[in-house]
Order: structure tokens, then sequence, then C-alpha cells
């Protein structure tokens, strides 16, 4: 009953620092984690398949994705010094980032052969060009 709970008291408090970082564990943050999680596992099966695996792509590719939540964590904080708590900067952030991870898995998709159906890449590109253009952005490359 006891066994390890030293590790397990460390892992439920850094788990607790991380999500108060992020905002909350509320649906958006569990759907970007989900997709993210399914990025890498489509990515890796993607360079499988077409025997390109490399370490140092997806060692940089998670580096990125951890910079994700610096990112949201960014937002957090200034949603709490302008709008109160409010989570304007949060919310676009995060969407943004869902977006960004679910065309990347349709890439992944793609390129082992799923066929897809073109109107979904399409309303996703849709969105992120309007998330673009309302944070001046550019859209990151998505790495194989």
């Amino acid at each position: 009953m006891f066994v390890n709970w030293q590790y397990k008291s460390i892992l439920a408090g850094a788990a607790a620092v991380f999500v108060s970082l992020i905002g909350g564990w509320d649906v958006l943050a569990q759907a970007l984690v989900a997709l993210m999680a399914l990025d890498v596992a489509g990515g890796l099966v993607r360079a499988f398949y077409e025997r390109r695996l490399n370490s140092s792509i997806m060692r940089r590719g998670l580096l990125r994705k951890s910079g994700y939540f610096a990112a949201i964590a960014l937002g957090v904080l200034v949603d709490k010094a302008i709008f109160q708590g409010a989570p304007a900067f949060r919310t676009l952030i995060i969407s943004y980032l869902c977006v960004n991870e679910a065309l990347s898995v349709l890439e992944h998709l793609a390129a082992i052969g799923v066929p897809l159906p073109h109107q979904l890449k399409q309303a996703l590109e849709r969105v992120r060009k309007e998330l673009d253009e309302n944070a001046g952005n550019t859209p990151p490359q998505s790495e194989p």
C-alpha cells in the first residue's frame, strides 16, 4: 500500500505545479495533450514507414512541444495581469496549438497512405489562417 509513496508524492506534486502553470486541466488542455501524443506517435510511425528514424529530429520536436507549455504559461500570466484571470490569451494559444497539432497529425496520416477527406484539411487550414491573421504570426513549419 505504501510502496514507493515518495515517488508518487513527488510525481503528484510536479503534476499539480504543471497544471497550475498552464491554467488548469480543462478540455482544451486535455485536447492539446492528446493531439500532441497523437502527433508524436504519428511522427514515429511516419518516420518508420519512410525509413527515416532520426533521434535528433524527434528531440527537436519534443523540445518544441515543451516550448508550447511555456507559451501557455506565459499566456496564463498575461491573463492574470491584464484580464483578472479570464483565460483570453491562454484560450487563443491553446486553440492555435490544437489546430497546428491536428494538421500535423493529418499530414502524418496522409504520408502513410490513410485516405482523408480534403475538406477536413481545408477547414483546419482555414482556422489556422484566421488565427494567424488575428495574432499576426506566421505558422510554424511541421517536421516529418
